[in-house]
């Protein structure tokens, strides 16, 4: 029986500062030169941190 793979989204995972940053730091270790793997750690970060803010705004009862 064939394994049944889920896509991987790092997002999920980009919850503190200190994951950002070593997140960031493995992008920037790993790219080979043309920085795509930089913008897409930095796209990712983005999403996670627009996810984080709209879960914050989200639980704020007025």
């Amino acid at each position: 029986m064939p394994e049944k793979l889920t896509e991987f989204d790092a997002v999920e995972y980009i919850n503190t500062e200190e994951r950002v940053r070593l997140y960031l730091e493995a992008a920037a270790d790993e790219d080979t030169g043309d920085g795509s793997l930089i913008r897409t750690a930095l796209n990712d970060i983005a999403r996670a941190q627009d996810m984080s803010r709209l879960a914050r705004k989200g639980n704020h009862h007025p």
